[in-house]
């Protein structure tokens, strides 16, 4: 619990794309105080925080030494590393600091021994972990939840979500992780070895819906498309060649009564005009309800991304998803915490003057 009379004094745990529109976010919202920033690069060590966020200095610099921060008295720590790392996580929980990240963690089994030791870190420093994100964490759980109550009967769930990676900047992520650029047997089989750390938000997100909605799941289902182009794309995160992986569309299914109760479709892609198809047009989640009545809801940005990249509305959309829940998970009880646990979420000054955050044109890919 933290003094209301005061700002939330946060800790930014990696500075990648969401990590530094968060970072621009606590600098402009005086509902927060931004007191220490995490890095995993050397050269990013005694870097002002607003320079890496590409605004003017904020008097808080970058560090590569965990432990410092560790020891740092904060309310809270917005964790977004490209992957959990659980000693670190424990560590920030039992030194007193809540947590909120957009990496995963939206509705962890409880029988889940990563879980069992976060449950216990929290206990041990009264302090909750949340886990959200845009999708999975918001549009495929919580939102659904949500709308479902415009509705009399609900036969079918379907979420699909469209995500142009083209301006994404993090090769490794990309190429590394989610394996474009590779050729289709090879992705496939790159696919087969990291798919846990792809899958399980999702599979995680489509068992928080169903279990919102009062669902007995029988099984769950998932398919993999690999999708190519027919000429080399140069992307921000360098060239895939011709015949190469620049789309992928996965399919999960929640299996209730023999029938698939609730479906997420993710297609993500470098380029429009991929075989098999995946599908066109700008970055966007569409949420459809088959039932009475039957219901389309399409989350996407009203305007083109100020800095030129189509996927930025959707890096702010995630980072916000956790910090704009803080307040409310500083508030919660000691636990690991969803959202089916914690309140609707009350998002804290976010009415305050500012202006749209643009790339400065010095700024590279």
């Amino acid at each position: 619990m933290t003094d209301s009379s005061r700002p939330v004094r946060v800790i930014q745990w990696c500075t990648g794309k969401i990590g530094q529109i968060s970072i621009r976010h606590f600098a402009a919202n005086p509902m927060f105080e931004l007191v220490g920033v995490y890095t995993t690069s050397a050269e990013k060590e005694g870097v002002d925080a607003g320079v890496l966020a590409g605004i003017g200095p904020l008097g808080v610099t970058a560090t590569t030494n965990k432990e410092t921060l560790f020891a740092l008295e904060a309310d809270c720590v917005n964790y977004l590393p490209l992957a959990v790392e659980v000693d670190d996580l424990e560590a920030l929980l039992r030194s007193g600091k809540n947590v909120v990240t957009a990496v995963g963690l939206t509705f962890p089994s409880p029988d889940d021994e990563r879980t069992r030791r976060l449950a216990a870190a929290c206990q041990d420093g009264g302090t909750t972990l949340h886990g959200g994100g845009i999708h999975p964490g918001f549009v495929g759980d919580i939102f659904p939840l949500l709308a479902s109550r415009l509705l009399s009967r609900v036969d079918q769930v379907v979420v699909t979500e469209v995500c142009d990676f083209s301006e994404h900047p993090q090769a490794e992520l990309l190429f590394g992780l989610f394996g474009f650029g590779l050729a289709p047997d090879e992705a496939y089989k790159h696919a087969t070895a990291v798919t846990g750390e792809v899958d399980a938000p999702y599979e995680e997100s489509v068992a928080m819906l169903a279990a919102g909605l009062g669902l007995q799941v029988d099984r769950y289902t998932h398919e993999l498309t690999m999708a190519v182009g027919d000429r080399d794309l140069t992307i921000a995160a360098g060239v895939i060649p011709a015949g190469n992986v620049a789309g992928i569309r996965r399919r999960w299914e929640a299996i209730v009564d023999g029938r698939p109760a609730i479906v997420f479709v993710s297609e993500w892609k470098m380029a429009d005009g991929l075989t098999p198809a995946i599908r066109e047009g700008t970055n966007r989640y569409v949420v459809e309800f088959f039932g009475e009545p039957s219901t389309k809801i399409t989350l996407e940005h009203l305007e083109p991304s100020a800095t030129g990249d189509p996927g930025y509305p959707g890096r702010i959309w995630t980072g916000m998803s956790v910090v704009n829940m803080i307040h409310d998970v500083v508030a919660a009880p000691p636990g690991v915490r969803t959202h089916l646990d914690l309140p609707l979420g009350r998002p804290r000054g976010l009415f305050h003057e500012g202006e749209t955050w643009r790339r400065p044109l010095s700024a590279g890919r």
